[in-house]
């Protein structure tokens, strides 16, 4: 699906990926797709916008997963207009063992 990844167009789809940077501040970058896109096509649409994104090279190692407003997905799923399309990193602590912290200091 070669298309210039940022030129407005009619029709397609208008995405946004999204991920936390090295310093820990949220990026994102807008997309616009052709309909019937998917996972795949979006990030290799990044790639062309920011081919020097850690955040790639982070994906192809496994470090990475995707989801697409909270709920996980793989490459082959596909995007609807306006979706929000997530880079996850792992979880930096075990959402259980947090709670459990949070309610032993009486935090809620």
């Amino acid at each position: 699906m070669a298309a210039d990844p940022v030129a407005p167009r009619d029709g397609g789809l208008a995405i946004e990926i999204v991920w936390v940077g090295p310093d820990g501040a949220p990026a994102s970058q807008p997309l616009r797709l052709p309909e019937g896109a998917r996972v795949g096509d979006a990030l290799a649409a990044l790639e062309q916008v920011r081919p020097d994104g850690a955040q790639l090279a982070a994906l192809r190692r496994g470090e990475l997963s995707t989801a697409v407003y909270g709920t996980r997905c793989d490459e082959a799923a596909l995007l609807n207009d306006g979706d929000r399309l997530e880079l996850l990193g792992p979880l930096r602590a075990d959402p259980k063992q947090a709670r459990r912290r949070r309610a032993a200091r009486g935090g809620h």
